[in-house]
């Protein structure tokens, strides 16, 4: 099983084209855990509209995407995390193609995807120079030739779990958790696509203080 994990604060507009894209996915042997930080609007309300079997829904007072990421960490039951966030989508064969490199390297911890950018309502697909096993993976990240993230990695959940967020950061979280992730990771790295960045959403949400 592979356990999606979507972190909801004040997504409304976009938080069910989020889940639709996890769970209309090809392959079906997946949880999808959507973890409320405390949102003011409707967004959870959009959430409990889904019916899915497959849905895990949480609530918690606002503490963060770092908290509320580790919330859906600690509840997963699948042998692997993918984290997505509310505005974000997966391309339909995203959980295929990670189950299917999972089976082929079962000894990786980490494995790095390619994305594309919507922007203006038009897809770009991003560099992405390294294909295989990554040799320095702190390093390749270093140069941006890596960049494990939501929506175009999955993390062993074992592996996960030894690396939760540090929960006093609202911002870069994701770039602190992967300084102490890579130097001890198995990373392996695809060019093919899992995700779809939305920057149009991301450019019209609201700034978060810090």
């Amino acid at each position: 099983m592979i356990s999606v994990i979507i972190p909801l604060y004040n997504k409304e507009p976009s938080i069910l084209r989020s889940m639709n894209s996890v769970l209309n996915q090809t392959y079906k042997d997946i949880e999808l855990i959507v973890v409320d930080d405390g949102s003011t609007d409707n967004g959870y309300k959009m959430a409990q509209k889904c019916a899915d079997t497959r849905l895990v829904l949480l609530q918690q007072t606002n503490a963060g995407p770092s908290a509320a990421r580790n919330t859906g960490v600690k509840h997963a039951k699948g042998e692997w995390i993918v984290f997505l966030d509310a505005d974000d989508e997966l391309v339909d064969d995203a959980l295929f193609l990670f189950h299917r490199m999972s089976l082929e390297h079962a000894e990786v911890d980490i494995f790095d995807c390619n994305k594309y950018l919507r922007c203006n309502g038009n897809l770009t697909l991003q560099k992405h120079p390294i294909e295989g096993y990554v040799d320095n993976p702190l390093k390749e990240f270093y140069y941006r030739n890596i960049s494990p993230g939501c929506g175009h990695s999955m993390f062993k959940t074992s592996f996960a779990k030894k690396y939760p967020y540090d929960e006093r950061i609202r911002r870069y979280e994701d770039c602190e958790i992967l300084l102490r992730m890579l130097p001890n990771a198995i990373v392996y790295s695809s060019s093919l696509p899992t995700e779809i960045h939305d920057m149009d959403l991301t450019a019209a949400s609201h700034p978060r203080k810090d």
